[in-house]
């Protein structure tokens, strides 16, 4: 704003500067008086509205800068807040994960033991390479490789 009113003012001044050049050789002394008086005039006023501008600019940059510190303040105690949260959840939650972690172990273990007990098939043969057992009603099959039973057709 204050570049855009300075290059404003020196564009006018310089267009009377040339303005009064051109002119001056047909004026007559009361007119190069007018024009001097007005110039002055113009150049008080341009003064005095780029001393107001630059007033208007300094309070609203300070208050802008006030604003800032407080708003920058309030942030940092709200993020302050939201991390110490977060710590408290986060803690809470790892808590409850270990303690279903754990119980997922003891269920997994206690199926293995269960699925151990069920399946004590036994070996009786090969086929492609792989071992075939017997089931408990005499179904044979083998482990393939994603880790599952595939029954032989007899």
């Amino acid at each position: 704003m204050k570049k855009l009113l300075l290059l404003g003012l020196l564009f006018t001044a310089s267009n009377t500067f040339y303005a009064q050049a051109n002119n001056d050789k047909e004026k007559t002394a009361t007119e190069k008086t007018t024009a001097k008086t007005t110039k002055d005039k113009a150049d008080k006023t341009a003064k005095d509205q780029a001393d107001k501008t630059t007033k208007d600019v300094k309070k609203t940059a300070d208050k802008v800068a006030k604003d800032s510190k407080t708003t920058a303040d309030k942030t940092t105690k709200d993020s302050k807040k939201t991390t110490d949260k977060v710590g408290k959840d986060s803690k809470t939650a790892t808590d409850k994960t270990v303690k279903d972690a754990k119980k997922e172990v003891s269920k997994s273990n206690a199926d293995k033991s269960k699925a151990a007990a069920k399946t004590a098939d036994k070996v009786t043969g090969e086929y492609n390479g792989k071992k075939v057992y017997t089931g408990p009603e005499g179904g044979k099959y083998y482990i393939n490789s994603n880790a599952n039973k595939t029954y032989i057709k007899q």
